[in-house]
């Protein structure tokens, strides 16, 4: 008798739903959370000169040393509290294989980032996810009662939070991070360059905190796949376990370099998403059956009333890709846009402010 695949796949990851990113034609694309800005041309020719020299049959650093030293000096943290990542997903994944597992339970407030579920379930780690209040925060007595019903919590916080776009409150943040229960405390900082508010100030007294940031947003490297965690060196310790020795490829953190080396430059970006983002959100106020949500990242969560769906088919029409986020409960009819370059952003606009017309 021939074997079957799913007689030999674990039980829990064959009922488990693939995270997809669906291939949509279009033109302007506006559904990621991406920086817009692709990199400069003065730093493509530091690049290719880089690309010209490197060693490419040679193993890349697994410590990946001179990112992680560039980093601490900018951050005021040593060396030695920072973990590289292939993207923060990977360091997710590694946080709760370290963590997690039977008996753990990996608590979120919800919605947010699917991959903290989705990788509990794959370490056999309970998943607690706690919808938040409808005015998109934290409800604490709950979170709370998820970390002690477990021997021991992880607790994701997106900060801002995606998809809604706004930081939980502070206060919250400090309790989950002084309950009593046993819980690793992972601040998810993926898009704290678009909104100025970091808790890295608190690492250094909570021995229980991990931050987790980036360069796929601000840094617009999302096609490298870079990302770093900062924590204390007990927590490092016990990383460096389970992280996969060669996981950085050489070239990505050379150019990671090149852009930290380069950060005036990209803070203009920044700065200019920035204010691209409040020109989208005063413009979205205006319009008739349009519910804007607060944001503080780099992407804007709204309402569309009365069908979201009628309004995402119309963009995507016109080569407009946004993301839909349409279910039923906090996020009915609702879609989140990411902000564009001003032209693209001019064209989302003009499609929703001549809908009614």
């Amino acid at each position: 008798m021939k074997t079957q695949i799913d007689d030999l796949i674990r039980p829990d990851v064959n009922n488990l739903k693939p995270y997809v990113v669906n291939d949509v034609l279009h033109i302007i694309k506006m559904d990621a959370n991406e920086n817009p800005y692709d990199m400069p041309d003065n730093i493509r020719r530091i690049v290719a000169e880089e690309i010209h020299r490197h060693s490419f049959n040679r193993y890349p650093d697994p410590v990946a040393m001179e990112l992680r030293q560039l980093l601490a000096s900018e951050l005021n943290v040593d060396p030695d509290q920072l973990v590289i990542g292939n993207g923060s997903d990977e360091l997710i994944n590694y946080i709760i294989s370290a963590f997690g597992g039977k008996g753990a339970g990996v608590v979120f407030p919800a919605p947010t980032f699917s991959i903290y579920g989705i990788t509990a379930s794959l370490w056999e780690t309970k998943v607690i996810s706690v919808s938040i209040s409808e005015t998109f925060d934290i409800r604490l007595d709950e979170i709370i009662s998820g970390m002690k019903s477990v021997d021991r919590s992880i607790i994701f916080i997106s900060h801002p939070n995606n998809p809604t776009g706004n930081c939980f409150s502070h206060q919250a943040i400090i309790n989950i991070l002084e309950c009593d229960a046993p819980s690793i405390v992972v601040i998810d900082e993926a898009y704290a360059d678009f909104s100025g508010k970091t808790l890295l100030p608190l690492l250094a007294d909570h021995e229980n905190m991990i931050i987790l940031r980036t360069f796929s947003k601000a840094y617009g490297l999302a096609g490298l796949r870079v990302g770093y965690m900062i924590a204390g060196k007990n927590i490092v310790n016990q990383i460096m376990k389970v992280k996969m020795v060669y996981n950085i490829n050489s070239l990505s953190q050379k150019i990671a370099l090149i852009m930290m080396k380069h950060k005036d430059q990209n803070s203009a970006f920044i700065q200019t998403i920035i204010q691209e983002r409040d020109r989208l959100a005063e413009r979205l106020d205006r319009i008739d059956g349009i519910i804007r949500f607060h944001s503080d990242a780099n992407f804007i969560l709204f309402r569309s009333e009365p069908d979201a769906e009628v309004l995402f088919s119309n963009l995507l029409a016109k080569g407009i890709l946004i993301r839909n986020l349409n279910e039923p409960g906090l996020l009915k009819n609702c879609l989140r846009v990411t902000v564009g370059k001003p032209e693209e952003n001019d064209a989302f606009l003009s499609v929703l402010e001549g809908r009614n017309e």
